[in-house]
């Protein structure tokens, strides 16, 4: 359930832009909220249901008045700003890149030639983000909401996809005794990592 609330976010934010349809953006954020506080709300915690509500009537409040706009368009600015902060700064001087983090906290101790694999393919991820962010931004200004929604909700998001999964499949090849065998397993490993 979680991944299809996820997965209707973007569909429903394009479509918003795309149909001039500001309801729809109401019930893309809702989407967003309940798939991330998910596990609350299917519990039937009061507080997870009253921040639905709240984050549902500020929505609706902000389109009433103008302003949806901004909450439309910040998500795709401030999403991949906060993934590249936490990643750019691990490949300082003196510093372990986040993914090395990630790899040795998965299978360590690291060899060599993985400490070496795991820092290339942290800069390859602040690059990728980067080159996001900067696209995201250049079509906000620069062009159409149209066009900064077929990039923002999709084509960003299959860049990533994309990068995700090829990248586990390169690590399977080179590094097999310390990738895990499936897929499932190797989300689950990156998805339980908590820095320390």
């Amino acid at each position: 359930m979680r991944v299809l609330l996820l997965c209707a976010y973007p569909v429903l934010i394009h479509l918003a832009v795309m149909l001039h349809r500001p309801w729809l953006q109401c019930v893309a954020v809702v989407c967003a909220y309940a798939a991330f506080f998910y596990p609350g709300l299917r519990a039937g915690r009061l507080p997870a249901w009253l921040g639905l509500s709240l984050f549902a009537c500020a929505d609706a409040l902000l389109i009433s008045l103008g302003h949806g706009i901004y909450a439309l368009y910040l998500p795709s600015i401030i999403i991949p700003a906060l993934v590249l902060s936490a990643f750019a700064p691990t490949l300082l001087p003196g510093r372990v890149p986040m993914i090395t983090r990630i790899a040795d906290a998965m299978g360590g101790p690291l060899s060599a030639a993985q400490v070496s694999y795991t820092r290339n393919v942290t800069w390859v991820w602040v690059v990728t983000l980067g080159l996001i962010l900067l696209v995201t931004l250049s079509l906000l200004l620069l062009w159409s909401p149209e066009a900064w929604s077929v990039f923002a909700n999709f084509i960003s998001y299959a860049l990533l996809a994309v990068l995700f999964v090829g990248e586990y499949g390169y690590r399977r090849m080179r590094f097999p005794q310390h990738t895990p065998l499936s897929f499932r397993a190797f989300l689950r490993s990156v998805t339980s990592y908590r820095p320390h």
